[in-house]
């Protein structure tokens, strides 16, 4: 039997084995690769963010926590700040009533000495509002009267004296007085003064 070729091509007889054919062009190569990179670059930078994330997340924390000790200590500052201010205040409330306070005792015993030295001088009403005396009398002259102005300085007890009213009725001389209890600095609240000089 003749055989004919008709292909034109003697056939080679094809070898046993498995052979890897490689693309004849480059590109798949490249974009497998730019793909694997990205995903490896993308996993590094996610990783890097959620540890830097953790790591701020445990800074966001301390930084609370330090906060309500903070707020914890000044919230405390504040209490003694107010209680400081409160005692404060009442210092200066006793101190303040311990500088005007009038002792009636004092006032009155140098009230009384002024008068036993002035002569035909009669006191018939006094109101004290705290270190102010208002007074009303009578005297049987305005000498009289002038002498018992003049005592009351004298005492140094007695500041900004003012006679407001001096009228003649029968016979005698009225009088109303208005002055400031003012006890020297020597003299302690309460402490007696030395007898009052006078005419």
């Amino acid at each position: 039997m003749i055989k004919v070729n008709l292909v034109g091509v003697s056939r080679k007889k094809v070898k046993a084995g498995f052979k890897l054919r490689l693309p004849s062009s480059s590109t798949p190569i490249i974009l497998i690769l730019i793909v694997l990179g990205s995903a490896g670059f993308g996993y590094w930078w996610y990783t890097n963010l959620t540890g830097e994330s953790a790591r701020l997340d445990n800074e966001i924390q301390a930084a609370l926590a330090r906060k309500a000790q903070l707020d914890a200590v000044i919230k405390q500052d504040q209490i003694y700040e107010a209680r400081k201010k409160t005692l404060e205040n009442r210092v200066k409330i006793i101190e303040g009533l311990q500088r005007n306070h009038v002792s009636p005792v004092v006032a009155l015993d140098v009230l009384s000495r002024a008068v036993d030295k002035t002569q035909y001088v009669w006191l018939s009403n006094l109101d004290q509002n705290n270190a102010i005396l208002s007074m009303s009398g009578m005297g049987t002259s305005l000498l009289a009267i002038a002498d018992f102005y003049s005592n009351l300085q004298a005492t140094g007890y007695f500041k900004n004296i003012d006679v407001s009213n001096a009228q003649d009725s029968s016979g005698n001389f009225t009088f109303a007085l208005k002055c400031e209890f003012s006890p020297p600095r020597s003299t302690a609240p309460g402490e007696l003064p030395a007898s009052v000089g006078g005419n």
